[in-house]
């Protein structure tokens, strides 16, 4: 076989193919901005012009570019418009910035909105790409991944007997997509040894808080993810239990996979009476955030245990923060996922978006723990793989009973 050697030229009108491209390729493409998940609802703001980018314009490298475009838009074996060409830059553009960081089509984004709202289809889990493989950040609790035993950390190396290795993330969630009532199956790897797993897809309703009165007058509140509403139903749930004689707390955040930054301060605050719950850092001002505690108090000051696991990652972490650096309980489980980045939802024509990191938060006493975690206060691990022996809330729960609580 003999290769042909050819040299990326481009024409005299180069100049001009330039600005036409670049020109359709930013007025067509980017719209209104705003902000759904892992971030606060607030509008995102585009940067003046030379705000902290260069100001000239690299002309040899837009020469580069052009020039491969215009060879794949001649020569590639495939036919592709220019609507796809560009769109295929676009992705791959996002998804050289960060691991979470991702181009969303239209039915990503219509899955994304459905999120924070509580329903959606699928089979429940959170995940993100690290390798060659999917890491699994948490099932969602009571869905079909939950049920079926997987576990935070496991990771997925095929899907349909398919290989994901290659894919990007878009790639992996069409591929993952499906009706309801349809069944998936998932190759996972845990502990070096893989395993086959098939789930049937369906309605995800993540209901964010539930509660129960233990022994002890404990009341156990479980939050599954951070919604909307979390804030308003944890309070609600909160009101009922200390009615039924509760004087301690048990704050369940594992397997949490995280949701909105503002659902996160308001639970923060449920138990927090003042100061920082968490800043947000970023390369535009208006992007520099500070939330903080109001002076009502929920909780009524009584003694307070958060579980956490690596599954708790993101808003669970923003919680578990702020308990922690203003010592208002202690914190038992495992080592959090390390999450701590901040993403913004900017909106594109036709229904797509692009999800991109736009800041980092940290706890109030100014750490960052992306990609570090948040160790506990008591290191306890649930070793067991019987679901019914919970060593970590009984080991919080008799903890709790010997505290002396205020009356």
């Amino acid at each position: 076989m003999r290769n042909k050697l050819t040299k990326l030229t481009t024409k005299k009108p180069f100049r001009k193919s330039v600005a036409h491209l670049i020109l359709a390729f930013f007025l067509g493409s980017f719209s209104v901005s705003q902000t759904l998940a892992d971030t606060p609802p607030q509008q995102v703001s585009v940067a003046p012009a030379g705000t902290n980018v260069d100001k000239a314009v690299p002309l040899a490298q837009l020469q580069a570019f052009v020039a491969v475009y215009e060879r794949i838009r001649q020569n590639h074996v495939t036919p592709k418009t220019d609507a796809q060409l560009l769109q295929l830059a676009l992705e791959g553009l996002i998804l050289k910035l960060d691991r979470f960081s991702s181009y969303l089509d239209a039915q990503d984004m219509a899955a994304l909105q459905q999120d924070t709202k509580g329903e959606y289809p699928g089979i429940g889990i959170e995940i993100v790409p690290e390798g060659n493989f999917i890491r699994i950040i948490t099932p969602i609790d009571n869905s079909p991944a939950s049920r079926a035993g997987i576990k935070p950390g496991d990771w997925i190396t095929h899907v349909q007997d398919e290989t994901i290795k290659g894919l990007d993330v878009h790639d992996i969630v069409q591929l993952m997509a499906g009706d309801i009532g349809s069944s998936i199956t998932l190759t996972i790897l845990r502990n070096g040894e893989t395993f086959s797993v098939t789930l049937t897809r369906e309605i995800i309703t993540t209901k964010s808080v539930r509660s129960e009165l233990m022994s002890g007058n404990v009341g156990y509140l479980r939050i599954s993810l951070f919604q909307d509403q979390t804030g308003e139903d944890l309070i609600t749930q909160m009101q009922a239990l200390k009615k039924a004689g509760a004087d301690r707390w048990v704050l369940d955040l594992r397997n949490n996979p995280g949701g909105t930054l503002s659902a996160a301060a308001k639970v923060a605050d449920a138990f927090l009476t003042k100061g920082v719950i968490v800043t947000t850092q970023a390369r535009q001002i208006e992007d520099n955030l500070r939330f903080e505690a109001s002076n009502a108090d929920p909780s009524e000051g009584l003694p307070l245990m958060v579980l956490i696991n690596n599954g708790s990652a993101s808003a669970s972490e923003i919680v578990a923060g702020a308990i922690k650096d203003h010592k208002r309980g202690q914190l038992m489980g495992d080592t959090s996922f390390g999450k701590g980045s901040v993403q913004s939802i900017i909106s594109l024509p036709q229904g797509a978006g692009v999800k991109l990191t736009t800041a980092y938060y940290f706890t109030p006493a100014g750490h960052n723990i992306h990609l570090k975690g948040i160790e506990p206060d008591l290191s306890v691990s649930n070793t067991d793989t019987d679901a019914q022996d919970d060593l970590q809330l009984t080991t919080a729960i008799e903890l709790l009973k010997s505290t002396v609580t205020k009356k």
